[in-house]
């Protein structure tokens, strides 16, 4: 474990996955739920090369076809500290010959966690370092703690608005949606996520907040340039997720090849991008 503080805040990064597995303000509860293998057996995963499942767990590249597991690879690789100071450490993930089995692409990822005042900024960059394009798609999946019921939490996205929710027949989006109306106060229920997650794509806010009907905001997650939303619990289960993603699971009428698949991102030779949200500690 990897710990980051300064006078508000304390935060502690896994190497394993460069995962978020403690964040607080000092002397305050841990706002990251406590893993358990029977509900979830992760913390705050980062997905990449891709976001959510493929069809059949495969795609094609060039005529190749590859396996990969759904959210890709990165959440279960070691990566390397490169600089680290009190408040902030940056890790590192570089493609090898194990990632080339699932994914041919040279790349570097550059995940940094950044403490400033009462807010963790979350980036990730990653640099092309191959000699042809490269393909990617890369999320966040951090799990909030719920302590007793989920009707108890609310989410309030800023204002009163009506958003596409994009349905999912399994773990693939069957090409459906339906108008879903959010609030100030837009209140968590278990029948909302008897399907699958509540996924957006197109994100019209830049801010989302998780709160408690009676201790009021807990935290506050933004994002400038976010292209999906995922929120995402199961049932009885004592998490609840706001994911922040660049690119999102397979349709069901994917053809399978990479570079049609949509939300994918583009590279060019030697180039980088940097993806990057904040969490807000009320």
């Amino acid at each position: 474990m990897i710990e980051i503080r300064n006078d508000k805040v304390l935060a502690s990064i896994h190497s394993v996955g460069a995962e978020l597995q403690e964040l607080c303000l000092v002397g305050k509860e841990n706002v990251i739920w406590r893993k358990n293998n029977k509900d979830w057996n992760r913390f705050a995963p980062i997905l990449f090369p891709i976001v959510g499942r493929l069809l059949n767990d495969r795609y094609s590249h060039l005529g190749i076809f590859y396996e990969m597991k759904q959210h890709g690879f990165a959440r279960d690789c070691e990566f390397t500290v490169i600089h680290k100071e009190r408040d902030s450490v940056s890790l590192l993930l570089t493609s090898n010959e194990k990632t080339k089995i699932h994914y041919p692409f040279d790349f570097e990822l550059i995940q940094r966690f950044e403490l400033c005042n009462n807010t963790l900024k979350i980036s990730s960059n990653i640099i092309n370092t191959g000699e042809t394009p490269m393909l990617y798609s890369i999320g966040g999946h951090p799990g909030f703690h719920v302590e007793g019921n989920l009707e108890d939490y609310y989410l309030d996205f800023g204002g009163q608005m009506l958003l596409d929710q994009h349905l999912l027949s399994g773990n693939f989006y069957n090409g459906e949606v339906k108008p879903l109306e959010l609030s100030r106060e837009f209140y968590l229920s278990k029948e909302l996520f008897e399907v699958d997650a509540i996924v957006f794509k197109q994100v019209p806010f830049n801010h989302i907040s998780f709160c408690h009907t009676k201790i009021g905001k807990i935290l506050t997650i933004s994002c400038k340039d976010w292209t999906a939303l995922g929120l995402w619990t199961k049932a009885e289960a004592p998490f609840f997720c706001i994911e922040p993603w660049w690119g999102w699971a397979d349709d069901l009428s994917s053809n399978g090849n990479l570079e049609s698949k949509n939300g994918i991102i583009a590279l060019s030779q030697h180039e980088q991008r940097a993806h990057e949200f904040c969490i807000e500690l009320a």
